[in-house]
């Protein structure tokens, strides 16, 4: 079944029209995708095969926008049918196939993606946005789920579902809206444009670097109305919200780019991106398979021990080992003893930016 269209069961063997199924790598509520072989050419492709139920001529624009694209940071799609399938005409859209699957595939146990991969991916949703918007294309749906990582491990956009047409580059009203990375324009109805898919991408970074799924709990916990509300007003994602580990010109980046205001945003995806190409740590933190918080230079991993002692008293105890020798060391400077529970996490946070700054 796909949607609520009951169709032939798809499996791994199937043959549907000129594609051999081989896996299921993707399904919602526009249909399903799969790794096909096309036997025409003897090539893999990641088909998209779209539900019935809207006109074929609107489930073609996808397949005409990305078949027009030719860009590093985007994925390219080849070719499309219309396929009768149980009676009905099914969408079939062929794209390039990324075998590595989507950057969410990054994240760590916490579900957060190190500092250096989080700017590396950034910059490269910028450059395919940049491309995009010089075609008058509004990308309108990029989060983490829609990057994929590419051959030279680039993150590409892909899903050009809900894309938005301009003929100047002015605002058009968008198909769609993905709900949780909605900017107020979209929810005040007042169209989308180049900057709309600037908070999309500063959505997209705040996710990466404090977790995927944080958006998504701050939605469910406030409801639609609360959630869209925190937005318009510049609350729902503060400086508070990001860790120790996130540096603050970082930060900045991404509060200016998700800004309500379309005007306090970034001009252009080429700005932002150069914003982001100024930002240079010579370490990061990231969540091990253990669960620890370790962090990372290129010579020396971190850590840290916070214990309780008497009288309510805490020691922090911080360590560096060479990845080469694995000779661990303790940070003299940063162990320390006698401190209140306060104090404590004041001291773990300057450790912490310290690695990143470089100790």
């Amino acid at each position: 079944m796909i949607g609520t269209v009951p169709i032939a069961t798809l499996l791994p063997g199937m043959q549907v029209y000129k594609y051999k199924l081989q896996k299921r790598i993707g399904f919602g509520s526009f249909g399903e995708v799969w790794l096909a072989s096309d036997n025409a050419v003897a090539h893999d492709y990641a088909i998209k095969i779209l539900k019935p139920g809207i006109p074929v001529h609107e489930r073609l624009r996808e397949a005409h926008i990305g078949h027009s694209l030719i860009h590093n940071n985007l994925v390219r799609v080849h070719q499309a049918d219309v396929v009768a399938l149980s009676g009905h005409d099914f969408v079939i859209i062929a794209m390039d196939y990324m075998p590595d699957g989507a950057i969410t595939k990054l994240a760590n146990p916490s579900g957060f993606l190190p500092l250096p991969e989080v700017i590396r991916v950034g910059t490269d949703i910028l450059r395919g946005l940049e491309y995009l918007h010089g075609q008058n294309f509004f990308h309108n749906d990029v989060k983490p789920e829609n990057v994929l990582i590419g051959p030279q491990k680039q993150g590409m956009l892909t899903d050009y579902g809900i894309v938005g047409i301009s003929l100047d580059g002015s605002p058009v009203l968008p198909p769609n809206s993905y709900k949780i990375h909605a900017a107020p324009e979209v929810f005040n109805n007042a169209g989308i444009n180049a900057q709309t898919d600037i908070f999309q991408t500063g959505m997209t970074l705040f996710r990466m670097l404090v977790g995927l799924s944080s958006l998504r709990d701050k939605f469910s916990k406030l409801g639609e109305q609360q959630y869209y509300e925190a937005i318009r007003v510049a609350k729902l994602v503060t400086t508070s919200d990001f860790p120790a580990f996130v540096p603050p010109r970082l930060r900045r980046i991404v509060l200016k780019a998700i800004s309500p205001g379309v005007a306090d945003r970034y001009v252009s995806a080429l700005e932002m991106r150069r914003d982001l190409e100024k930002l240079n740590y010579s370490g990061y933190w990231t969540i091990e398979a253990s669960g620890s918080l370790v962090g990372h230079s290129q010579t020396h991993e971190f850590r840290f021990e916070h214990h309780k002692r008497l009288g309510n008293k805490y020691e922090v105890l911080a360590f560096k080992k060479n990845k080469t020798t694995q000779r661990e060391t303790r940070l003299s400077k940063f162990c320390v003893s006698n401190l209140t529970t306060a104090q404590s996490g004041k001291h773990i946070e300057k450790f912490v930016k310290s690695v990143v700054g470089g100790i």
